[in-house]
């Protein structure tokens, strides 16, 4: 038996108890860094459990002897943060053992919980009944086009991003495509703020306008999600560029970031 285990993302209160139950039921658990996954252990009091390093860095060999525990043992696959598989090392452990699994007694059962994109989307205000998920931004090599799917599509798309580049990353989508509000941003006139598509004052003809502004794009950017410093910007990418600038100087900002584009 393999559990698929999703673990918090920041607040370590964010926990279901099934997961708990299994953690405890569990021979062993693999994970990627045994520091992050004992932490969440100790605070729990889960004792004298048997971690198994697996990573992005991990190959064949050991995932050979990763199907060996699988075969007589319940073993717990986790993630650092989040849900395993999702922009994460646990998804070429997975799809090996479904190519398997034939060959294999063995059962892959998720165990739920949660999923930065989906925290994410779930306060953004934007359309969710469709949704594309495009993981991490490209250090180099294939941002450029990466950024301009985003920005040429018709569904809301959320992204990852580093702390490290989220602010290159904001201004190459404000360099593109996405306006300012003396740029285009409905108001009624230029010395009055646009209002956004999620104030109950937008006009239905704001409405229409947004909606035949094809380079329009608005964003919603999470720093820190479910930890102390959490922090939502919304509005668009010269906007939240502003604002990070202001709030961090000369400094480069802090944390992980969730990008959604709508």
């Amino acid at each position: 038996m393999l559990y698929i285990i999703a673990t918090p993302i920041g607040n370590l209160e964010d926990i279901t108890l099934r997961v708990l139950r299994v953690l405890k039921e569990a021979d062993y658990i693999l994970c990627e860094d045994t520091r992050v996954t004992r932490k969440l252990l100790d605070h729990y009091k889960i004792e004298n459990k048997k971690l198994v390093v697996y990573h992005h860095h991990s190959n064949e060999r050991k995932i050979q002897e990763i199907i060996e525990l699988i075969k007589n043992n319940q073993v717990a696959l986790v993630t650092d943060a989040g849900t395993p598989g999702i922009s994460d090392p646990g998804n070429k452990l997975i799809n090996f053992l479904v190519g398997a699994i034939h060959e294999l007694p063995l059962q892959i059962v998720p165990i739920p919980g949660a999923c930065a994109l989906i925290t994410a989307l779930s306060i953004s205000g934007l359309p969710t009944d469709k949704f594309i998920f495009k993981g991490f931004v490209p250090h180099k090599k294939g941002r450029e086009t990466f950024l301009c799917e985003v920005l040429a599509a018709k569904e809301t798309v959320v992204f990852y991003e580093s702390c490290h580049r989220i602010m290159k990353c904001l201004e190459q989508l404000n360099k593109k495509y996405c306006h300012s509000r003396e740029n285009g941003n409905p108001g009624d006139n230029e010395n009055e703020p646009g209002l956004y598509p999620w104030d109950p004052r937008f006009r239905e003809d704001d409405r229409k306008k947004r909606r035949d502004d094809k380079g329009q794009k608005y964003l919603v950017v999470c720093r820190e999600l479910t930890k102390k410093f959490e922090t939502i910007y919304r509005g668009t990418a010269e906007e939240i560029l502003k604002e990070l600038k202001n709030e961090f100087k000369d400094n480069e900002p802090k944390g992980e970031f969730v990008i959604v584009v709508g």
